[in-house]
């Protein structure tokens, strides 16, 4: 009975946050922008808006296309710039794509594009409760096959898999045109190739994936030091890291785990995680803060399972594997992404910002390594108590469940959060 009546006030609290966001929406949709501070009332309007669909929510989608889902792929149209930036007529704009045909570009294996979007359309979310495949394909073959029409770029795998959300939320119409906001104007490094340095093949794909994988792994490092060493030194990854990255000194471990765990995330915006509805939950937090975010939101889950991942005798690989990943709640990821922001460094949380538009700073960051002033900061942490030890983390275990850790410090103790997100003050908007 305490069950139901929780769920119940959760969906109570979710219906009238979801009402206060539309009536916000509604408003903003009404400004005139050519009166008098017209772009002034727009600009405190539209970021009022963002803190709601922030702390307030609007719940999740559901398998047939209601009021909120088709509300969020209006949400969504607005946050991503489609709403005002797409041209007079874009129906005939995406007519004028698919007439052109089958895309020619080549990928890097030498496929043509629409070869290799018909060899992943048909395996796209398969047993994702609100992604039906069967139905849906026909549409993910339009809508990429007219993105790289329209930009002139190979498709690159993964790209099917982000598709998925705007096609849950809107028409193909309006997925097709926030797809292709979201890839060559959001997050345009992601798709970029660049010559690696060192080790494998000369060009390598996915610049700004790449450089997230770098990010988190500095976010990790500042935010809970023991955590980053408890997996760095795991048995894992130390078996794999000769076979991956040779003999490169301080770089080695965090290269497998990388391409082992980080990478995919990374790739696809944490579209790894399921369910799918938790994890259109969690876009709303992109895009209200900006798609870096998606970087701090992998470190904050890894942080959630913080206790079996550093408990003694852990297998990460049979809980951090893309198959065992840990099921998603979106209202917990959000409490700790939003908490995690202030604690960051300046100069870290701006090339957080920036690396998605800036290819420079990704090159920058794919080439990083760890310097002696880098370790040192990491065991100056570990002196005190990191983030990881003082977090307050949503009562993940009861006192008398908690594993002991085989690390040398003592294991962290959970609490439960007293709000379930961050203060306003803390959110990061700008």
């Amino acid at each position: 009975e305490t069950r139901q009546s929780s769920r119940s006030d959760l969906r109570e609290d979710n219906e009238e946050g979801m009402a206060e966001v539309k009536k916000r929406f509604d408003a903003l949709m009404k400004i005139d922008v050519e009166a008098k501070q017209g772009k002034q009332k727009l600009q405190s309007s539209f970021l009022a808006l963002r803190r709601l669909v922030l702390f307030r929510g609007i719940g999740a989608p559901t398998k047939n296309t209601d009021n909120k889902t088709k509300f969020r792929g209006q949400l969504w149209k607005l946050m991503t710039g489609v709403l005002f930036t797409e041209n007079e007529n874009p129906v005939d704009e995406y007519l004028k794509e698919i007439k052109k045909g089958k895309a020619t570009v080549k990928t890097s294996d030498g496929r043509s594009s629409y070869e290799a979007i018909r060899d992943d359309s048909f395996r796209t979310m398969k047993g994702a409760t609100l992604f039906d495949v069967a139905v849906e394909e026909p549409k993910i073959i339009r809508v990429l096959n007219s993105y790289v029409q329209r930009s002139n770029k190979a498709y690159n795998q993964g790209m099917n898999t982000i598709l998925c959300p705007f096609l849950v939320c809107m028409n193909e119409l309006d997925a097709f045109h926030c797809f292709y906001h979201l890839l060559e104007k959001m997050t345009p490094t992601y798709w970029m190739s660049y010559k690696r340095k060192g080790i494998g093949t000369s060009k390598g794909f996915y610049l700004g994936a790449r450089a997230a994988c770098r990010l988190a792994d500095k976010i990790l490092r500042e935010v809970d030091p023991e955590l980053h060493e408890s997996l760095m030194d795991s048995e894992t990854i130390r078996n794999n890291s000769e076979k991956i990255t040779g003999h490169t000194p301080g770089k080695s471990q965090a290269e497998v785990f990388h391409q082992l765990y980080t990478f995919r995330h990374m790739q696809v915006f944490s579209l790894v995680a399921r369910p799918l509805g938790e994890v259109i939950k969690l876009w709303d937090l992109f895009f209200a803060l900006g798609m870096h975010m998606h970087v701090v939101a992998y470190v904050a889950q890894l942080m959630l399972i913080r206790h079996r991942l550093m408990e003694s005798g852990a297998k990460i690989n049979k809980i951090l594997s893309q198959e065992a990943w840990p099921e998603l709640n979106a209202r917990e990821v959000t409490s700790l992404t939003t908490y995690l922001m202030p604690k960051l460094s300046d100069s870290l949380i701006e090339e957080l910002k920036n690396h998605v538009t800036d290819r420079e700073l990704c090159l920058r960051l794919v080439d990083w390594t760890p310097t002696t002033a880098d370790m040192r900061f990491g065991s100056e942490r570990r002196r005190t108590k990191s983030i990881g030890d003082k977090i307050m983390m949503l009562g993940v275990l009861a006192e008398s469940e908690r594993p002991r850790s085989s690390h040398k410090s003592r294991p962290p103790r959970y609490a439960r959060h007293r709000s379930t997100a961050a203060s306003p003050g803390n959110c990061m908007l700008s």
